[in-house]
């Protein structure tokens, strides 16, 4: 770059292009840049920059003509992921907001503005409204966090704000290796977008998933199901195996796929993906690992079809419907159409243990999925 910038903002830059040359990139600003360095960005980079009105911090309302401006433009570019750079206006902290409340992938770069020594410079002068007002709340909710050395890995996890945090080769002006540091960024972005697959996951996908395990595990599925053998090209497999495993149905998808007659890509180690890990992840494993509750079953072991659906639906209870995977639903599904359990005997212990309205309930739950037909029910 020819003209004169300040360091932080050749970090910024240096990220920006890295890997503008392996995806559709595009620089959301409120700065102007100087015309050589515009011209470099979009003719040898491929960069798209977005002018935003510039800021003005004693008028509120051009904060709000850009806010406008910027929430037109992330619902016409539609990205995978917004890269915010830095944190220290308000217009960083509702580019963030803007596009996590759409459903995109967020990662920020403070580029050193969370060291102790400029958060301690006149804190309650300078620091302390910044920081509770947009600070705070922006590196709190963004996906990830992306450090440009240790040094400030360490101060980000000195906050305690139990953030993910990923440390990126180093960005210092002229320093490094370009094909390291873009090697680096797309892992990084990857690994957010794998472990936030949910917000991208479409009904379709969630539907053809449903349908193979449906396939797999129903011996009229031909009659439960209706489905073409044409693959919709919007299908994003690898959304679609992330989904699987995380349901714990695998195996079930690729045999409801052969049994369909479905082409889909061979299936590799999705529990090699790097992903952060989710705290509201689904047990894996079938019923029989969920735990059992404390509670005293009259139905002798000795009828092993009538005590495997009294417990079967003692331990859904006890993990909760939204808790279950489709596994479990699936297991489920296999007790009440498949298996010859005396409903009598059932019935009555489901009764005094109090689960009438829970079976119901899983019994409407498995109609809708898998159109169970009538004459299944217990009650």
């Amino acid at each position: 770059m020819s003209a004169k910038i300040g360091s932080q903002s050749r970090m910024m830059l240096r990220l920006v292009t890295s890997v503008s040359r392996q995806a559709e990139s595009y620089l959301l600003t409120s700065t102007p840049l100087a015309k050589d360095i515009e011209q470099q960005l979009v003719q040898v980079y491929g960069l798209k920059v977005v002018y935003l009105p510039q800021l003005s911090m004693s008028n509120p309302f051009r904060i709000y003509e850009a806010w406008k401006e910027m929430k037109k433009a992330v619902q016409v570019i539609q990205p995978d992921l917004v890269h915010v750079h830095g944190a220290w206006n308000p217009l960083l902290y509702l580019m963030e907001l803007t596009a996590r409340k759409n459903g995109y992938v967020t990662c920020v770069s403070t580029y050193g503005g969370m060291a102790p020594e400029i958060l301690n410079t006149e804190f309650f002068k300078k620091r302390m409204l910044p920081l509770l007002f947009y600070q705070a709340p922006l590196i709190r909710h963004s996906t990830s966090l992306l450090a440009i050395n240790e040094k400030e890995w360490e101060d980000i996890r000195n906050l305690n704000l139990k953030k993910r945090v990923e440390i990126l080769p180093e960005i210092t002006s002229g320093a490094g290796n370009n094909e390291v540091l873009s090697e680096a960024l797309l892992a990084a972005y990857r690994k957010a977008i794998d472990s936030s697959y949910k917000r991208f996951l479409t009904a379709d996908e969630e539907l053809f998933v449903e349908r193979c395990v449906i396939a797999a595990s129903t011996k009229d599925a031909g009659e439960t199901t209706a489905h073409s053998r044409r693959l919709d090209d919007s299908l994003s497999f690898r959304r679609i195996f992330l989904y699987a495993y995380d349901e714990d149905v695998m195996e079930l998808l690729h045999a409801g796929a052969l049994n369909l007659s479905y082409q889909i890509p061979t299936i590799h180690n999705v529990g090699d993906i790097p992903r952060y890990a989710d705290k509201k992840a689904k047990r894996k494993g079938g019923l029989q690992q969920l735990p059992l509750p404390v509670r005293k079953i009259k139905v002798s072991e000795d009828n092993p079809l009538e005590y495997n659906a009294v417990s079967a639906l003692l331990r859904a209870q006890k993990e909760g419907i939204k808790r279950l995977s489709l596994r479990h639903k699936t297991e489920l599904y296999d007790i009440f159409r498949n298996q010859d359990f005396d409903e009598g005997v059932v019935g009555a212990e489901l009764s005094r243990l109090r689960l009438k309205r829970f079976t119901k309930k899983i019994q409407n739950m498995l109609h809708e999925m898998y159109n169970m037909p009538v004459g299944y029910d217990i009650f």
